[in-house]
């Protein structure tokens, strides 16, 4: 947990040159699972089933939005986990 945390720091400290890879690793490492579409990647939080992103399944460097929204759907996550929120269905 610590790398992954590591991780999301320095995502939010710059937007900027990340890749679907390193989301795939951010996602996966709290615990988000993937899906595979056609274009994208959707990844969903099985405890808290609303929490779910879109990544496009680009080989390059993604827009910043896509980590913002990585940066953003975490927090909300670590905050339900910290309230012991059961997750919804």
């Amino acid at each position: 947990m610590a790398e992954a945390m590591r991780l999301l720091e320095r995502m939010r400290r710059t937007r900027w040159g990340w890749t679907a890879s390193d989301l795939d690793r951010l996602y996966r490492s709290f615990g988000f699972e993937m899906d595979e579409g056609s274009k994208h990647r959707v990844y969903i939080h099985p405890r808290h089933t609303d929490l779910r992103a879109t990544v496009s399944r680009s080989s390059g460097t993604l827009g910043p939005g896509y980590a913002q929204n990585a940066v953003s759907l975490i927090g909300t996550l670590m905050e339900r986990e910290e309230r012991g929120d059961a997750g919804s269905v």
